[in-house]
C-alpha cells in the first residue's frame, strides 16, 4: 500500500488532540512528538509502534472508541513515515518551529521542547547512536540539540547557553545536523582494502631480506 502523508487538517487533528484534556498531563505535544520521532527516523534501527506509543502518550489517553484510538495512532504512525521519507530524501529538513530558544526562565520555546523530545528519542534508541566507531562523531553533532533542549548541566553545554549569541548561532546548525546524522549513521563505514603481503620465493640469505620486506608490507597496511 503507497504511503499517503498527513495533510494540513489531519496535522491539526494529531496537535489538538495531543493538546486535549483525553491525554495525561505529561503526554508529548505535537512539537515534541516531531522531535522525538526525527530521532527515532533517524536511528538505523526504529523500534515497533507498540515500543514508542507509550513513550509519547504516557498514559493510555481517555480515547472516545476504539476507533477514535486506532485513528489517532495511525496519524502518529503515518507522522512517523513522513519523517522518514523527508529524511532519506536528503532535501532541506524542516523543524516545524522556530530555532530559537526563551529568554523567560518559566517558558519554553517551542525548538525547546523538540529538541527534548528528539534527546529522548536518542535516549530511547542509545545503543544504535552510540555503540560504534562513530560514537564521537555523533555527539558533536548532537551538541546544538542538547543546547536547544536546555536539559543538561555539561559545563560546555552551559558556557554556550550563557552568550545569547553563542546559542543562536549553536542551534542555527539543527536543520542541517538532522540530515548530517541521518547520512552518519546510515551510512556504513569503508573498508580497507586487503593487500596481501609479498611472496617470498627465496632461499638461504635473501630468505632474511625477503622478511623484513615482508615485515614493512605489513607496516604500511
Amino acid at each position: 500500500m503507497q504511503h499517503q502523508p498527513l495533510d494540513d487538517l489531519e496535522l491539526e487533528e494529531l496537535e489538538n488532540f495531543l493538546d486535549s484534556d483525553a491525554v495525561h498531563e505529561d503526554c508529548q505535544n505535537f512539537v515534541m512528538a516531531h522531535g522525538f520521532l526525527t530521532a527515532l527516523a533517524i536511528s538505523p534501527e526504529a523500534p515497533a509502534p507498540s515500543q514508542w506509543l507509550p513513550v509519547v502518550f504516557e498514559e493510555t489517553p481517555e480515547f472516545t472508541s476504539e476507533k477514535e484510538q486506532k485513528h489517532i495512532e495511525n496519524l502518529l504512525i503515518r507522522l512517523f513515515a513522513d519523517l522518514q521519507k523527508e529524511l532519506e530524501s536528503e532535501d532541506d529538513f524542516l523543524v516545524p518551529c522556530d530555532i530559537e530558544v526563551s529568554h523567560n526562565p518559566d517558558e519554553l520555546s517551542e525548538l525547546e521542547e523538540w529538541a527534548s523530545g528528539f534527546m529522548e528519542g536518542v535516549f530511547f534508541t542509545e545503543r544504535f547512536w552510540f555503540e560504534s566507531e562513530k560514537e564521537e562523531e555523533v555527539a558533536e553533532c548532537l551538541l546544538p540539540f542538547m543546547v536547544a533542549s536546555g536539559l543538561f548541566e555539561d559545563e560546555e553545554v552551559q558556557q554556550i547557553r550563557e552568550s545569547e549569541k553563542l546559542t543562536q548561532s549553536c542551534i542555527d546548525q539543527i536543520p542541517q545536523l538532522i540530515t548530517d546524522l541521518f547520512l552518519v549513521l546510515r551510512t556504513e563505514p569503508e573498508k580497507k582494502a586487503f593487500k596481501p603481503k609479498p611472496h617470498n620465493k627465496g632461499k638461504g640469505n635473501n630468505k632474511g631480506k625477503g622478511g623484513k620486506g615482508g615485515n614493512k608490507g605489513a607496516k604500511k597496511r
